[in-house]
């Protein structure tokens, strides 16, 4: 955190003044004390003002001011909601017992540990603090200093040292050290602190929360989301995931890839691990040849993005060895996502090592990953990638040791935007597939449609099913379009996994030369608004008056020219229909008795949509009210609150907020998706959904203040 403050310099020839970092003033008040700065003429360096003459009685002055603000700004720290890193392990087996990690920040006095949906329970067993090298050597000498000034006090100077000693030997008990590992022992925990040059201190994932994670054997496997709560307030989610096989935590050291004492799995299983700074790790099995392995690895997904490391996540990169040391196998990425899924047809009988690393070498106790490896199901593709919903589907499957090639039913007729589909093999679960579910009729494309010539005619409105099948094909499409009608035109297919990156256009009479879009962002300014986790957003959109009647051509095809089964997309082609969708922040939050929490919801208009929208509650438990809340027609954002009545109970509950709007004289409803405002890589922000909407009762301002 950088503080600054507003410092006033009396000095011979008038006031000087300057909002400067904090500690940028307190380092050039020590240097003009060592008179290492000059102090002569008037200077500008960076922002920092200098006076001709700085007299000592100054020089007290802006300290006393300094650290006054430094002590507000401390203050304000202690206030601040817990926020989560990492979990360490980020998953576990059903049935399972164990000990995980939570790394943060403002963790200390945390109350509960939350797990989204039924079968996990959590217990904190520890707080503990990871410091900084340099801070633990002067808390060492602070406890040796205090302890020798004892000698000979007494009174009041005695109470005041045993004070100070009673807060450093504090400090000192929260030292995170391994088990069996006195952390008043400073020879040992020296050794265990010893820096590495190469690793950099992080005070946003210094703090520590040891917790005892049950799972329930009957717990349904899948991905959650774990929040710590403290007096202080509710903290982000972070993935936590339960599955149904075997898991194994690394053992170092594992950084030789030929060492014969290297950790051995059985497979299947998922491995869970850390990577530090410049490390690799390494793990042996065994396989038969012509058995289909799958690397599965999960790391971008685990912590979708570290605002302070560039691209933004960890990015993993997997590789195979034989027993002779030979690289047989490598994958950086999986098609467009960053995290790699590797397949290996073994060639021999034998004995192989699987090792991962940060592409760069990169590493933190954050670069956590979650490995799934064995001859598992996979799938790498499915067609279509949707279907009207009520109608009956037949879904084609491609991937790797799936136990079918084709999923058949009926879809519901409830509205639902996007559902998930896998398979299962051998008690094994596969990744799941996104499938959406639309409104309006669907058909599929039929070749050939590759230019004007051949253009499938097709009805408005209509959502096309279709693939570019192999590298360079362009799917056409034809219809009648009336002057002045506004058509739309959208891809959803890089939102529904595929890697299709497309490119779509528009030609026909009145339009001189064809109108064409590559990627359509829904954002404001470097906030991602509606992509969630999708960071190259390659989906196509165009919104366009018609200049006169007559036959229009829409035509898409792959912008890098590439092309395959799994490039399928989902082609909207309809009258503009004008509507919004809405993002809620934060995803939880916590609320005193007779308390308020806040919120805010931001818009995202479509096809013309400029009316104004009422927000309501679907679902309020009891001894809650909503306070009125409406986005103006010309506003995109707006906040409300929700009031807690005193006598509530100490139990999380789950909301569920909507917007009311009217288009065309009908009243239209949208969810507010629960969302949290995350930055990658220093600049761009994106809204993340979550899972659930959570509300936390907590202490009143008064119980606060009595537990400190």
């Amino acid at each position: 955190m950088r503080t600054f403050c507003r410092i006033s310099v009396q000095a011979c020839n008038g006031v000087a003044r300057a909002s400067i970092p904090m500690e940028h003033a307190l380092f050039e008040i020590n240097m003009l004390r060592k008179g290492v700065l000059p102090q002569t003429g008037s200077t500008h360096h960076t922002g920092k003002v200098f006076c001709k003459k700085l007299t000592k009685r100054a020089v007290i002055t802006v300290a006393v001011v300094l650290a006054a603000g430094l002590a507000n700004a401390q203050k304000t720290d202690k206030n601040k909601p817990p926020h989560i890193g990492y979990v360490y392990s980020a998953g576990g087996q059903q049935g399972a017992s164990f000990i995980a990690t939570v790394g943060g920040q403002y963790l200390q006095g945390a109350t509960n540990v939350f797990v989204s949906g039924e079968g996990v329970d959590v217990d904190i067993v520890r707080y503990s603090v990871r410091y900084e090298p340099r801070r633990l050597r002067n808390m060492f000498n602070n406890l040796g200093n205090t302890k020798a000034m004892l000698e000979g006090k007494e009174g009041k100077e005695l109470k005041k040292m045993e004070r100070r000693l009673a807060k450093v030997e504090k400090q000192i008990s929260l030292l995170e050290v391994p088990e069996g590992v006195d952390p008043f022992d400073k020879e040992a925990v020296v050794k265990l602190y010893r820096i590495d040059k190469k690793e950099q201190f992080n005070p946003q994932i210094a703090e520590r929360l040891r917790i005892k994670v049950t799972i329930d054997p009957n717990a349904p496997p899948g991905e959650r989301e774990l929040r710590v709560n403290t007096p202080k307030g509710l903290s982000n989610p972070i993935y936590f995931q339960v599955g149904n096989l075997r898991e194994v935590g690394e053992a170092e050291p594992n950084d030789d890839h030929m060492e014969p004492s290297l950790q051995q799995l059985t497979v299947p299983c998922i491995v869970n691990g850390q990577v530090r700074p410049g490390d690799i790790d390494h793990f042996r099995f065994n396989a038969r040849k012509a058995q289909s392995i799958v690397v599965d690895v999960g790391a971008r997904r685990i912590i979708p993005y570290l605002a302070d490391a560039v691209p933004g996540w960890f990015q993993a990169v997997v590789a195979i060895y034989d027993e002779d040391g030979n690289e047989v196998a490598y994958q950086d990425d999986y098609k467009f996502n960053p995290d790699p899924v590797l397949f290996f047809r073994v060639p021999k009988d034998g004995s192989y090592t699987l090792s991962i690393r940060d592409s760069i070498y990169r590493g933190r106790e954050d670069f956590v990953y979650r490995i799934a490896v064995g001859e598992l199901p996979f799938i790498t593709s499915i067609f279509p990638l949707g279907a009207q919903r009520g109608q009956t589907v037949d879904i084609a499957l491609g991937g790797k040791n799936l136990p079918k090639t084709r999923l058949a039913g009926k879809l519901p007729e409830e509205d639902a935007e996007v559902r998930h589909i896998s398979v299962r093999k051998g008690g094994y679960r596969s990744n799941q597939m996104p499938f959406a579910i639309g409104e309006i009729p669907e058909a599929f494309e039929a070749e050939p449609n590759n230019s004007t010539n051949e253009a499938q005619g097709i009805e408005l409105p209509l959502l096309v099913n279709g693939r570019i099948q192999q590298p360079g094909d362009r799917d056409v499409f034809s219809f009648i379009g009336a002057k002045g009608d506004t058509v739309s035109i959208e891809v959803i297919a890089r939102r529904l996994n595929s890697p299709l990156d497309s490119m779509v256009s528009l030609s026909g009479p009145g339009l001189g030369k064809p109108v064409r879009n590559d990627d359509y962002v829904s954002k404001d300014k470097h906030l991602h608004l509606g992509a969630g986790l999708v960071t190259h957003h390659a989906d196509s959109y165009l919104l366009q008056k018609l200049p006169a009647t007559g036959t229009y051509f829409v035509e898409i095809g792959d912008t890098q020219s590439k092309g395959g089964r799994d490039h399928g997309y989902r082609l909207r082609i309809s009258p503009a229909k004008p509507g919004f969708e809405l993002r809620m922040e934060p995803s939880g939050l916590d609320i005193a008795p007779g308390g308020t929490a806040k919120f805010t919801v931001h818009v995202l208009r479509k096809e013309g949509f400029e009316g104004k929208i009422a927000l309501y509650a679907v679902e309020l438990p009891p001894g809650y009210a909503m306070s009125s809340a409406v986005v103006p027609a010309d506003s995109d954002t707006a906040s409300f609150t929700i009031t807690a009545e005193r006598d509530i109970t100490a139990q999380s509950v789950n909301l569920q907020i909507a917007g009311m709007g009217i288009v065309d004289g009908n009243k239209i409803s949208r969810p507010a998706v629960p969302v949290d405002d995350q930055m990658q890589a220093f600049l761009y922000r994106h809204l993340v959904p979550a899972q659930e909407l959570i509300l936390v009762p907590s202490s009143p301002p008064g119980a606060r203040k009595k537990r400190r």
